[in-house]
């Protein structure tokens, strides 16, 4: 019995453990999200910025800086497109690792469970064979007074 409650210690703090990581991933999942979100915001308001055009009527050096500002535009959204990818497949990572470590919490939980219950049986007719044993000697005591 003093076998299983050491087991049971060392499985609940391994659940515990187990339920920090979980708790630490999913965080770490939605930083990832916010991440991958702001890098979607800020393409498509690049886009837009690179959007205009605004040519009629532009001189030369008007339309040589509008050339310029849109290839350095175009530079920056590939940037972030890249990073966003980037993101993305962390964000992936991330995901795959938290139903890994989920799937081990809840296979940890349940084994944990089981042994409480069988600590709890085996507690349940540890009392019902002292109980027995009572209940026995009280019969052969009451027995020999009216024999």
């Amino acid at each position: 019995m003093i076998r299983k409650q050491k087991m049971i210690a060392t499985l609940t703090q391994l659940r515990e453990m187990r339920e920090r990581k979980v708790n630490d991933l999913s965080s770490q999942l939605a930083q990832q999200k916010q991440l991958v979100q702001r890098y979607q915001n800020n393409i498509s308001a690049l886009n837009r910025l690179g959007g205009g055009t605004g040519t009629e009527g532009a001189n030369a050096t008007q339309l040589s800086n509008l050339a310029r500002y849109k290839t350095n535009i175009q530079r920056v959204i590939d940037w972030q497109t890249q990073a966003s990818a980037l993101a993305e497949k962390q964000q992936d990572e991330l995901q795959t690792e938290l139903i890994s470590h989920a799937c081990q919490e809840k296979t940890v939980s349940l084994v944990l469970e089981q042994q409480q219950q069988a600590l709890a049986q085996a507690r349940q007719q540890q009392q019902q064979k002292l109980t027995d044993a009572q209940a026995m000697q009280c019969w052969l005591r009451n027995r020999g007074k009216f024999a």
